[in-house]
């Protein structure tokens, strides 16, 4: 029983992650960057699109070797990003800064200031490492508004991942879509749209900030794993 039990601790160990390498990026309005070390700006010079951000930082300030941001599908760009999200981040939200959660990149059907249909945007990010799974949290907000404007995420490397988020007044909530392993190419794409639940006539998108995770397993997780289910086996049949 003993051998047993010091089997399945081994196990448990080896499910938890022993160390994490966490990007965050804040897209929105030139005037409103986040200047706090470890952060990444995602931002543009109206009309042009946002340039790549080579090479993205990690969020102790240190250079996440080969990786890179590109914004692939542009979002709106016809007039500086708004800075209309929350100023009083809450809840899940409460971690960022105030000059990530109140400005944002936005999108939409339909013609709009001058800017013709624009129903997704999107961007890339790569370079990752192919042995790592990453996890995405998303936030997104604008504030003062009286309709619902859902925005939908759609997370597609190796594998691919989904969900919803309400930025409306939204000063807490974020979504997280987790375990996304890179391509072939080392490359995750993200695509930001309207939900099946926005009322807005002009179905407006946000995204305010995204988080991203990188999971690093200690080297040995392979050969614990295989040890503590022998010794698992080895105490069972010693049972009977």
């Amino acid at each position: 029983m003993n051998r047993l039990l010091a089997a399945l601790l081994v196990v448990a160990c080896v499910a938890a992650p022993v160390g994490a390498q966490t990007m965050l990026f804040d897209f929105g309005n030139t005037g409103q960057q986040t200047l706090i070390g470890g952060w990444n700006n995602v931002i543009y010079a109206n009309p042009d699109p946002p340039p790549p951000i080579d090479p993205v930082v990690d969020n102790n300030g240190n250079v996440v070797a080969g990786v890179t941001l590109e914004v692939v599908d542009q979002f709106f760009i016809n007039g500086p990003p708004s800075q209309l999200g929350t100023e009083s981040p809450s809840g899940d939200a409460a971690a960022y800064p105030v000059s990530a959660t109140d400005d944002y990149f936005f999108g939409h059907s339909g013609d709009f200031a001058g800017a013709t249909d624009n129903p997704t945007g999107g961007f890339k990010l790569t370079g990752l490492n192919q042995s790592i799974v990453y996890d995405f949290t998303f936030f997104s907000s604008r504030t003062g508004v009286g309709d619902l404007r859902e925005t939908a995420f759609a997370v597609t490397g190796a594998n691919s991942g989904s969900g919803l988020l309400e930025p409306a007044n939204n000063d807490s909530n974020v979504l997280s879509i987790d375990g996304i392993a890179p391509d072939g190419n080392g490359e995750i794409y993200v695509e930001v749209s309207a939900g099946p639940g926005n009322t807005n006539g002009n179905a407006f998108y946000y995204i305010n900030l995204m988080e991203v995770n990188a999971v690093v397993p200690e080297p040995a997780t392979i050969g614990l794993f295989a040890t503590g289910l022998l010794l698992a086996v080895a105490a069972r049949r010693r049972g009977r």
